[in-house]
């Protein structure tokens, strides 16, 4: 006979896990969760990858709509002294000698926006059957200081527009207060600041053909130009020099708003018709904010320091723009050069000192089919070599008038070599992900 406690002992089941079976089920869990997070990632490093593709093709688009509208493609503009890096006044961009003088200085308001004279090589001495051929007369230095001209800040300057009536003749000066005044000035009816008025002939309102001169400047706003250099040789395509609306100041960290710059009458006179007619533009819309950058300056490193439109900076609506991809990088400007200070006049020199979009390294392919770059006969006269001596250009390089590109997931780039490997993974091409759209 079978006692009834027995029989529960028997039967009884386990109420839990055993410690194995709980390491089990852990194991399990996290391998699941670290495919799930793997998928995630690529997941979304594929769509940063469509996205800026899609964003570049828009730039790419938008710079085509702004040539129909004023004859050329944006200038480049920027900081001359990174064209000074490389020793002695290089090309068209010594300015007679001095170019240092031309930057304006990261505080003060537009910083990066100064124009990039187009290079213009001078002549070196070349063998008797060389002419023509562009790589005997162009130096290391030269070729090196070459890969500085190009821009981030063109893309929103031109494209976008986002600046006010003294950056590109469209837009209020300062904010408009909560109560609308009664008696708007003409500035001040300009919303939204999106967009710009023709920037004329050289294509930043006059500065490099007819640069603005402190004996124009209104009594009672000279002060404000602190820091500001005018009426003499080195202010040609600085910012300062457009011929547009007064700025409230050149020093950022002394701005105020003010409302002098929306009145035509306080302006330069010269400067009025840039300031009337048509407003052209927005090219790119930028439907996500977080494509759109500040730059705020320079990290003691020597980089430049971004912010995001969505960041809350409240000084953002004063720094230079650019539009940045989707790993929040500047994408970078290129074009082919032009003659003087006419951005509708291609450089048609064929005596050998004219360039191309295959002579900037960062934008040459890491790997590309053999029929796709140019041939070893043609490139050993017509491309220029990088640090390491490769002239591995392509054809459609050497076509294209304009280029974009994107330093890529890792943000990493170099732009004098085409290969070149750097960091903890030596076998990791720095500029093997860079993206580049070219057009027409």
């Amino acid at each position: 006979m079978i006692r009834p406690q027995m029989l529960r002992k028997r039967t009884g089941r386990r109420n839990g896990f055993t410690l194995i079976e709980l390491l089990v089920v852990i194991g399990i869990i996290s391998m699941l969760v670290g495919l799930l997070v793997m998928g995630v990632g690529a997941a979304t490093r594929r769509a940063q990858m469509a996205n800026t593709r899609f964003l570049m093709s828009s730039l790419v688009q938008s710079t085509v709509r702004f040539k129909a509208d004023h004859g050329y493609y944006p200038p480049v503009l920027g900081n001359p002294n990174d064209l000074l890096k490389y020793g002695q006044p290089l090309l068209g961009w010594s300015n007679q000698n001095s170019n240092l003088s031309r930057s304006t200085p990261p505080a003060n308001i537009g910083f990066m926006r100064d124009m990039l004279m187009p290079p213009s090589n001078v002549l070196q001495s070349v063998s008797s059957g060389q002419a023509g051929m562009k790589v005997p007369q162009w130096t290391g230095a030269e070729t090196q200081a070459l890969q500085q001209w190009h821009s981030i800040t063109s893309p929103a300057e031109y494209l976008v527009g986002s600046g006010d009536r003294s950056a590109d003749g469209y837009g209020i000066c300062g904010n408009l207060p909560d109560v609308m005044p009664a008696d708007l000035k003409p500035g001040q009816r300009e919303t939204p600041r999106e967009g710009i008025r023709s920037p004329g002939i050289d294509g930043v309102w006059g500065a490099a053909l007819t640069p603005m001169i402190a004996t124009e400047i209104p009594s009672g706003m000279s002060s404000n130009y602190t820091g500001a250099r005018m009426a003499n040789a080195a202010s040609v395509g600085q910012f300062s020099s457009r011929n547009l609306a007064l700025p409230a100041a050149i020093l950022q960290s002394t701005t105020t708003l003010r409302e002098d710059g929306n009145d035509d009458l306080k302006c330069v006179v010269r400067s009025q018709p840039n300031l009337r007619g048509k407003v052209y533009g927005p090219y790119l819309e930028l439907k996500d904010p977080s494509n759109f950058g500040g730059i705020k300056g320079l990290r003691a490193t020597g980089e430049l320091d971004i912010v995001r439109a969505t960041d809350g900076d409240p000084m953002f609506d004063r720094y230079p723009k650019c539009v940045i991809d989707f790993w929040g990088n500047p994408i970078r400007y290129y074009r082919r050069g032009y003659t003087s200070f006419m951005p509708n006049s291609p450089d048609a020199s064929n005596d050998g000192t004219k360039f191309d979009l295959a002579d900037f390294f960062a934008l040459r392919p890491s790997r590309a089919e053999e029929s796709e770059f140019v041939s070893e006969n043609e490139a050993k006269d017509q491309v220029l070599a990088d640090a390491d001596g490769d002239r591995s250009g392509t054809i459609r390089l050497r076509s294209a008038e304009f280029a974009f590109l994107s330093a890529g997931p890792d943000g990493k780039l170099d732009l004098e070599r085409r290969i070149t490997f750097s960091g903890p993974r030596k076998d990791v091409n720095v500029n093997e992900d860079n993206l580049v759209e070219t057009g027409p």
